[in-house]
């Protein structure tokens, strides 16, 4: 049913075919399971982490955190409405995400002397590639396969450079953020 809507709507992701929309991307956080993207399942690693709360309207809101150093153990965390459109989780970067984003550290609020020079950095970054654009996430997964794709567009367009993989994880299994890719 995903697949024609996706064709439908002009967005042509040229996956290998093993890789299959999936028909209710957020089952599992319905489930309690938290999105692990860039997971080292035997360091029990991720580089971003995200929560959802999904509302019965069909709307959710999500919370990620992006480890930054491994080193200072800094994070990025923000949170982001969002609501399902042709098969994906849409959302945009705005004023409202802005206002949630806010670095830190071992999970309290990192407040250096630079963190409203490192928000006004990353807000920038923002501008040039995101602000105020339309941005949406199609999952994919392959048969017997826990990893899935996740492929997004920018304002309908295919943004091959945000495409990454994830895993859902038990909320209670332990996983930590890790900026480092696995090795």
């Amino acid at each position: 049913m995903l697949w024609p809507i996706l064709l439908l709507s002009g967005v042509a992701f040229d996956l290998d075919p093993a890789w299959r929309p999936v028909a209710d991307p957020l089952a599992p956080a319905r489930a309690g399971k938290i999105q692990c993207h860039e997971p080292d399942p035997a360091a029990r690693t991720c580089r971003i982490m995200t929560w959802y709360d999904v509302r019965s309207d069909g709307s959710a809101r999500s919370r990620s955190i992006s480890a930054i150093s491994d080193e200072m153990a800094i994070a990025a965390e923000a949170r982001m409405e969002l609501k399902f459109e042709g098969g994906g989780m849409c959302g945009t970067v705005d004023d409202a995400y802005m206002a949630s984003y806010r670095l830190v550290r071992n999970r309290a609020p990192f407040a250096p002397a630079n963190n409203k020079q490192l928000t006004i950095l990353y807000r920038e970054g923002l501008l040039a590639a995101l602000w105020n654009r339309k941005h949406c996430a199609f999952n994919f997964a392959r048969e017997a396969d826990d990893v899935r794709l996740d492929v997004s567009t920018v304002d309908g367009q295919f943004a091959g450079e945000m495409m990454g993989q994830f895993s859902w994880v038990d909320a209670g299994a332990g996983y930590k953020l890790k900026a480092s890719a696995p090795a």
